[in-house]
């Protein structure tokens, strides 16, 4: 008889992580929120949904990894069937939740007048052909845009199985070969949706068109937008490293640097700002070159199929994040180091560039609050201006963000400044120890809070349109929203850990009987 091996201990990175996952994630699903302009995935290829696979990946190989090692690819598989039941019904509970408070919004008119609210995502084909979508949903052959991660999980998930026999029988490199095949039949696929792709790639992206699966049974050429044989190749890199065939990457200054040049290169391809032609000059030939290259480079970027580049983007910033957080994430015990106070030239010039970009910085207030300022700072912008220099200066409003964050840039490291140390450390160790477990308690319950984040999602842009998307008002819906996903995490995990099951303290005892008198024997 052998001693049962004990439970292995959660991830602490791994949880954090998906627990930031999360609240990135309500921010970009909520209509009209201006904080979506400054989430990573805007300065990147990609985004919080490599994160939430990943993590998945990893967390998978924790969960039943160590079932088919144990109990063999039979007992394995009917757990992987087990958490298929569950994500399933996870998905229908969550897009007909979702749909039901939109129609609620809209039978009692309780949005803006005029505008109907199922209109924000398309869904109107439970209405308008109920029949084929609810058998659609129920098969998985309506899949609509923003209820399309879960599908693309649950099929990644169904693979699981097949990549342990894999495994079992020709071990990890096999595995990986398979991965790689799969994702590259996946780019070939893609080709074969494009429909100005040219040459052989579209020629031979023909043969695996069927990789593409239809997202709706009324029109079966618009395919899932999380095409789950791209996907996948996030999936098993997070399962690899989980399952520990792939070793942990080295920590050294060459890597470090490489991939953080990878990740600022990729900026003006990746932020719209830069290769919208925004913020360089139209006359700058390295605009055009930008944005040549981005189009023509579509292929290695796309999300839908998990282009190399983007893929690669992703390794880089989950290295940099590994890194930073320490070795076991002992950054996320222990807390960080606060640099100390500016010196006194860097602080006169950021005062004098908080001056510079003040009427920039706070356009919108100034222009609602004190119309005489705005008329007179404008007049000197323009006319004054080029009465001196022969030129205005008044910032196009295309590009007034750059200098917003400019200004707020300097702002912060004013405020660095004058906080004091004592006030310093206390953010980056005490403080940042303080979110740390609320972070990862988001993250454990991922599944259960990114569920709720949809419908909460529109629920927020509903209140946004009630209220009006000024700075203060986004501020109170975002940070209320992730305040309620922190809830939620607590609430599942508090039903989860089951504890009417658990033996009652002497008080709890103590208040059981008052209420039910047990019989005497």
């Amino acid at each position: 008889m052998t001693a049962a091996q004990p439970p292995r201990q959660r991830e602490l990175r791994l949880d954090f992580f998906r627990g930031l996952a999360m609240f990135i994630i309500l921010l970009a699903h909520t209509p009209g929120n201006s904080w979506t302009l400054w989430i990573p995935a805007r300065f990147g290829f990609s985004d919080a949904a490599e994160i939430f696979v990943f993590c998945s990946g990893f967390a998978s190989a924790i969960a039943f990894g160590a079932v088919f090692a144990r109990r063999g690819l039979m007992m394995g598989t009917g757990r992987i069937v087990y958490r298929i039941w569950q994500v399933y019904w996870a998905q229908i509970g969550m897009l007909l939740a979702t749909v039901l408070l939109l129609f609620l919004i809209d039978r009692h008119a309780l949005g803006l007048q005029g505008h109907t609210y199922l209109h924000n995502l398309p869904v109107m084909p439970l209405f308008e052909r109920t029949g084929e979508a609810l058998m659609g949903l129920a098969t998985l052959s309506w899949v609509p845009n923003y209820f399309d991660i879960l599908p693309m999980y649950l099929v990644i998930l169904a693979m699981v199985p097949l990549v342990m026999a894999i495994h079992r029988f020709a071990g990890k490199e096999a595995v990986f070969a398979a991965v790689l095949i799969l994702w590259l039949t996946a780019q070939f696929a893609g080709y074969a949706y494009q429909p100005d792709a040219e040459g052989w790639p579209r020629a031979v992206g023909a043969g695996f068109a069927g990789l593409n699966l239809p997202s709706r049974p009324w029109a079966p050429e618009v395919t899932w937008f999380f095409n789950p044989f791209g996907w996948q190749i996030v999936f098993f890199t997070g399962f690899a490293f989980g399952m520990g065939w792939l070793p942990k990457p080295p920590v050294n200054r060459r890597l470090i640097i490489a991939a953080a040049t990878y990740v600022v290169a990729v900026i003006p391809f990746a932020w719209f700002r830069i290769h919208g032609g925004q913020y360089l000059p139209d006359e700058w030939l390295v605009q055009d070159w930008i944005a040549d290259a981005r189009e023509w480079g579509t292929f290695l970027w796309w999300k839908s199929w998990v282009g190399g580049a983007r893929y690669l983007h992703f390794l880089a910033l989950a290295y940099l994040a590994w890194v930073a957080v320490g070795a076991g994430g002992e950054r996320l015990r222990s807390g960080w180091t606060a640099p100390g106070r500016p010196g006194p030239r860097l602080q006169w010039a950021a005062a004098i560039i908080a001056l510079l970009t003040f009427p920039y910085g706070w356009v919108d207030m100034i222009a609602a609050w004190w119309p005489a300022l705005n008329a007179a700072i404008v007049h000197h912008l323009t006319v004054t201006a080029e009465a001196i220099f022969g030129t205005d200066l008044l910032v196009p409003g295309e590009r007034i963000g750059l200098l917003q964050l400019i200004h707020l840039g300097a702002l912060l490291l004013l405020a660095w400044a004058a906080i004091g140390q004592r006030a310093r450390d206390w953010l980056l160790r005490d403080g940042f120890l303080a979110l740390v477990p609320i972070i990862r308690k988001v993250g454990t319950q991922s599944l259960a809070v990114f569920v709720f984040s949809m419908p909460l999602a529109q629920a927020n842009g509903w209140v946004l349109d009630l209220i009006g998307r000024e700075a203060w008002s986004w501020a109170l819906v975002n940070l209320s929203g992730f305040l309620i996903l922190i809830a939620v995490a607590y609430v599942v995990g508090w039903f989860r850990s089951q504890p009417w099951r658990k033996p009652a303290s002497q008080s709890g005892a103590a208040r059981r009987d008052g209420l039910v008198r047990m019989p005497a024997e």
